[in-house]
C-alpha cells in the first residue's frame, strides 16, 4: 500500500508539471518568392503568431532563434523557431503571455524576459526554465507594456497605470527584483524604451492622434525630464499646422532613434532631439539596424522596404502582406547583425516571417 501511495503521488506530482514547454512542434516553415521583388520570404509558422513589436529586436543575442507568439495551444504563449531550420519549440506555457510583453536579452542569447500581468519573469530558452524576478507593486489598474533593458543591463524599463488619471515608468533589478519610480505623469504614457546606451528612457504622451507634446526623454534618476523631438516654431514644422511623429525607436549602436512623421517620411532623429528626414514617404513604422545603415520600413498598403539611412534610397522587398489579414501591422526589424529582417504579415494567414538580406542581395 505504501508503494502505491508513492507512485500516486509521483504521478500526481508530474500531471501537476505537465504542460507544453519544451514541446518539438517541429519545422513549420514554408518559403515564396514575391511575384514583383522576387524576394525569397519564410512564413516559420502554419497557425496564427505575431512578433513581440518592431521597438526590440525578436531575435536572441546570438541570432540562432527567432522569439514569437502564437495562441495555437488555447492561449498566448511564447515560442522559439530557430533561424537556420525554422524547428518550433515552445517556451511558456498556462497563463497567457502577450506578444509585447517579451523581450530577448541583448547581450544573454539564451535570456528572455516577459510579464505575466505586473509579474516580471526571467526565462532561460535552452534550459527551459523560468525565475520570477519579481511584481511590479501597487497601486496599479494595469497599463502594463513591454520590458525594456537599460544600458547598462541590470534593470528593466516598465510601466503601470496607477489610477484613472496617472501613469508611472519604473525601473526593476533584474537579479534583485527591486523596484524603484522613475516618473509619474497625470497623462496615458506609451512606447516606453529605455536607451540602448545612455541612462535615459524614452516615453510618449499617447492619444492615439496628435498630442501637444509627443515624444519625452527622463533620466533614470527621475531628473531632467523633458521634450526629446520638439519644433517650437512653427515655420520649422515639416506640415504647416500640426505634426505627428509616431513609431519611435532606438537605434542600438548609435543612441538615435528612427521616428515616422506620418504621411512625410523617417526620421532620424540624434541625441540632442535634432532631426533630419531620412526619406520621404507615407510609411507605418520603421526600425534601424544596429549601426543604423540601414532602415526597414512599411507602409499601409502591405508592402516592405529596405531604406538607406544615409541616401533615403529605398528598395521593395516584398508586396501583399496585408492581403489575406489586413488588420495586420508588420512591425518589422531587423536582426541583431543586421542579416535578416523579421515581420509580421498576413498575405495568407497571420505569421512572422523573415527575409535573409544575404540570401536576396540585389
Amino acid at each position: 500500500m505504501k508503494a502505491f501511495w508513492i507512485l500516486f503521488l509521483a504521478g500526481l506530482a508530474l500531471s501537476l508539471r505537465a504542460d507544453n514547454v519544451g514541446k518539438d512542434w517541429g519545422v513549420e516553415r514554408k518559403s515564396y518568392r514575391d511575384p514583383v521583388t522576387h524576394v525569397r520570404v519564410w512564413e516559420m509558422t502554419e497557425g496564427h503568431a505575431d512578433n513581440l513589436y518592431f521597438h526590440v529586436s525578436n531575435f536572441t543575442a546570438d541570432n540562432r532563434f527567432l522569439i514569437f507568439a502564437s495562441d495555437r495551444t488555447g492561449t498566448g504563449q511564447l515560442y522559439r523557431a530557430e533561424t537556420q531550420t525554422g524547428r518550433i519549440v515552445q517556451l511558456t506555457d498556462g497563463p497567457a503571455v502577450g506578444a509585447r510583453g517579451a523581450c530577448p536579452d541583448p547581450t544573454n542569447a539564451s535570456l528572455i524576459y516577459f510579464l505575466r500581468g505586473p509579474e516580471v519573469f526571467a526565462l532561460d530558452i535552452l534550459k527551459l526554465t523560468t525565475r520570477r524576478i519579481g511584481e511590479i507593486p501597487l497601486p496599479h489598474v494595469g497599463g502594463f507594456q513591454q520590458p525594456t533593458v537599460s544600458a547598462d543591463r541590470k534593470s528593466l524599463a516598465l510601466t503601470k497605470q496607477r489610477d484613472a488619471a496617472n501613469w508611472e515608468i519604473g525601473l526593476m533589478n533584474i537579479e534583485t527584483g527591486e523596484y524603484r519610480t522613475v516618473i509619474t505623469q497625470g497623462f496615458r504614457i506609451g512606447h516606453v524604451q529605455h536607451s540602448p546606451t545612455d541612462p535615459i528612457i524614452f516615453y510618449v504622451w499617447e492619444t492615439s492622434g496628435y498630442a501637444p507634446q509627443r515624444s519625452w526623454i527622463v533620466n533614470t534618476d527621475g531628473t531632467g525630464n523633458r521634450p526629446f523631438y520638439a519644433r517650437t516654431e512653427p515655420k520649422t514644422w515639416f506640415t504647416p499646422a500640426k505634426e505627428w511623429v509616431t513609431h519611435e525607436a532606438w537605434v542600438k549602436d548609435t543612441g538615435e532613434m528612427t521616428m515616422v512623421n506620418d504621411k512625410l517620411g523617417i526620421m532620424l532623429v540624434k541625441k540632442d532631439g535634432t532631426a533630419r528626414m531620412v526619406g520621404e514617404g507615407n510609411y507605418w513604422h520603421a526600425a534601424a539596424r544596429p549601426d543604423g545603415k540601414q532602415i526597414v520600413v512599411d507602409d499601409a498598403e502591405g508592402r516592405l522596404w529596405l531604406m538607406d539611412a544615409a541616401t533615403g534610397k529605398t528598395r521593395l522587398l516584398a508586396t501583399g502582406i496585408r492581403e489575406g489579414v489586413h488588420a495586420v501591422h508588420a512591425h518589422a526589424s531587423f536582426d541583431r547583425s543586421g542579416r535578416y529582417v523579421q515581420f509580421h504579415t498576413g498575405r495568407v494567414h497571420e505569421t512572422v516571417a523573415i527575409i535573409d538580406l544575404e540570401e536576396s542581395k540585389p
